[in-house]
This record gives C-alpha cells, sequence and structure tokens, in this order.
C-alpha cells in the first residue's frame, strides 16, 4: 500500500460497502438528533452509483452538471446565511439541501461547520468523523473562505478551546478542536489533541488515522492485529473463481457470484438489512482478486482457492477482520 493519503480512506469505504469492516461513530450518540439532518450518523457516507456529488470546494460556483436544483438553492442559501452569521437559518438550509443530496460530504462537512459555529460540539463532532472517515476533509484556504473574516472563525476557535479547558473529558469537542487546529495547520497543538483521543478510545479509528498522519511513529495503544494473507501455491486462473459463493461471518451473511464475463455481484445481510454491490471483476495469477465497483470504488482481496473453498482476505485492511470463508454453492 501506498502512504496514507487517499489509500487509507478508499480502502476504508469499500470496506464498509463490501461489509468486510464495521463502522463505528464514536460520536453519533443518543444526544444527536439526526432526525432533522436527514443523515444517521451511525453509519457510513457512502454514495451510490447514480449519485452526483458537488465541487470538493464548498465555494465553487461551478459545480457539476445534473444536480437537483433545489439542493442547490438551498445549500447556496446556506453559504449566504452562514456568511452572515445567520447560524440557525444556515443550519435549516444545509439540512434541505441534504434532503436531497444525503450523501455528499461537502455538505455535511459545510453542516458540520455550522454546527461547530452555534457550539454545539456534539452534533459537529458526529458529522465530522463520518466525513473524515471517507475522505480528508478541507484545506484552510476552502474552510477560511467561508468566513466574512478570520476574526469571525477565531472568537468561535477560542470559545471551543475555552469549553475544552472546561471540560476535558468531553471527548466530542476534543475531536472537533482536533479538526479545526489539522485544517489550519496547528500540527502540534492537534497531535496533542488527538494523542488524548486515542488513549481515551483505542477504537476511534479516524483519530488514529489523523494522529498517524502527522506523526508516522505515534505510538498506538492496542494496535489491531495485523493479519497478513497467504499466498497461493500455484498460479491462480479465473475459472477457479468463477460461479456462485456464500459465507457467514460473525452475524453477517455474504454471497458473491463471479460471472464469466467478468461481472460480480456482491450481497451481505448484517441485522436483516442487505446491501448490494455491482461491477467488474478479475484475478492475476498470485491470486489477487480485483472487483471494481460501479463507481469505480476497488476492493482488492488476496484469494486463496482451494476447490470449493476460498478465502477471502481484503488487502490494506487495518482493522485486524478474519478472512471470508467461501464455500461455492
Amino acid at each position: 500500500m501506498t502512504a496514507f493519503g487517499v489509500t487509507t480512506w478508499a480502502v476504508n469505504r469499500v470496506g464498509w460497502a463490501f461489509g468486510y469492516n464495521s463502522y463505528v461513530n464514536p460520536y453519533a450518540t443518543s444526544y444527536v438528533d439526526n432526525s432533522s439532518a436527514y443523515y444517521d450518523y451511525s453509519q457510513p457516507i457512502v454514495m451510490t452509483p447514480d449519485e452526483q456529488t458537488l465541487a470538493a470546494d464548498p465555494a465553487s460556483t461551478e459545480p457539476p452538471a445534473a444536480l437537483p436544483e433545489t439542493a442547490l438553492s438551498s445549500f447556496d442559501q446556506a453559504r449566504n446565511e452562514f456568511y452572515d452569521g445567520d447560524y440557525d437559518a444556515a443550519l435549516k438550509s444545509t439540512d434541505a439541501a441534504l434532503k436531497e443530496m444525503p450523501n455528499d460530504t461537502a455538505i455535511h462537512e459545510f453542516r458540520a461547520l455550522v454546527t461547530f459555529a452555534l457550539a454545539d460540539y456534539q452534533q459537529s463532532a458526529a458529522t465530522l468523523y463520518a466525513v473524515l472517515s471517507v475522505g480528508p476533509g478541507w484545506d484552510w484556504t476552502t474552510l477560511s473562505g467561508l468566513y466574512p473574516s478570520v476574526d469571525v472563525y477565531t472568537e468561535q476557535l477560542r470559545a471551543l478551546e475555552s469549553y475544552c479547558k472546561k471540560n476535558p473529558s468531553d471527548q466530542a469537542s476534543r475531536f472537533v478542536l482536533a479538526y479545526q487546529y489539522v485544517t489550519a495547520g496547528h500540527n502540534d497543538a492537534a497531535i496533542e489533541q488527538l494523542q488524548g483521543l486515542v488513549k481515551a478510545n483505542p477504537q476511534d479509528q479516524v483519530s488514529i488515522q489523523m494522529l498517524q498522519r502527522l506523526d508516522p511513529d505515534a505510538e498506538i495503544p492496542n494496535p489491531a492485529k495485523k493479519v497478513e494473507p497467504p499466498k497461493p501455491a500455484d498460479p491462480v486462473e479465473a475459472k477457479q473463481l468463477q460461479g456462485d459463493w456464500e459465507a457467514t461471518r460473525d452475524k453477517s451473511t455474504y454471497e458473491m457470484e463471479l460471472a464469466e464475463n467478468q461481472e460480480f455481484t456482491w450481497k451481505f445481510t448484517t441485522d436483516g438489512k442487505t446491501q448490494e454491490v455491482r461491477g467488474i471483476w478479475s484475478v492475476d495469477k498470485d491470486g489477487v482478486l480485483a472487483m471494481e465497483m460501479n463507481d469505480s470504488g476497488v476492493m482488492l482481496a488476496q484469494t486463496i482457492v482451494k476447490g470449493n473453498d476460498l478465502e477471502f482476505y481484503m488487502l490494506g485492511d487495518t482493522t485486524g477482520n478474519d478472512p471470508i470463508d467461501f464455500q461455492k454453492k
């Protein structure tokens, strides 16, 4: 795998889309009212193949075509209201935009900024965790450009810092503060906050990733076990993988169809909910299976085929999950 960057977030997104990894947002608690946000932050943000998205820069005046006009209008209104300091109105307009595009990370990240301005740090943390699970977040130019002046932002940052000092055990506010420091380029201050977050909750995967990005040598308590997939003894041919496969792991069931025409269908069911992924597949002689989703995300897995049994190890997984053991139907 390459350095942190895109690879880590791509692995996260694909792992959830295929049900290989479980997703836990430690800040999506009962105190967060998601009913008005049109999104459940206890679930990952995964776009479907037919969804469009705004430009990465929310200040861009040239978003992609074919986006819902109502969403664009609501988001434009939200940005104007935020710029004018009417944060309650900005939140309502942002939620209206999310109703049209519920999986757009740019709008979600903007929502986190609005709730930060409103000093609702629990909601801001829940939203940010979901956003930063699938992407790096904005840079300082983008964030600061949403304010009429840096002074307005600085006043809100000082309010958050003051809150954190008075409430040192409030992990949500510290997570928001770490994000603000990272975005503003205050790396040493960000590292201090992230170290505290990781120590308090070693399962906070986003804080771990942010910390390791800033300090690759940072000590991580109770790191996840590393699962090293074995290598096949003989060269692998595509015909060995073709067919219908099924598996059960923990509380989830999986179905994988690898068709002769190189198309695949993957289904997994957890807690009675089924999700399906489609795309095209190929395998190399070393048994590395590439499954390209319709939205261009790619699952890479080491496969070990033994007759009607197939071991499926997701490459790049950092959570220490056991492989999925498939049997041919």
